[in-house]
């Protein structure tokens, strides 16, 4: 299973994801980068930043036959 990173801004809105990586910790460390090259170039809506969660993709395979 594999983490992903999700950021919103401060109208609620998801403003960019992240996924494929192996840790929660590496998620979040990835999603706070991000965040911060959002803040910084002033392209969100609303002014700023409001969340950023990392969460887990679970897969689960189905046998059909």
């Amino acid at each position: 299973m594999t983490w992903f990173y999700e950021i919103r801004d401060s109208n609620n809105v998801v403003a960019s994801m992240g996924k494929g990586f192996d840790t929660d910790i590496a998620a979040m460390a990835a999603g706070r980068k991000k965040a911060i090259e959002l803040k910084a170039s002033g392209s969100l809506p609303g002014g700023g930043i409001a969340t950023v969660k990392a969460g887990q993709h679970s897969e689960v395979l189905v046998d059909t036959k």
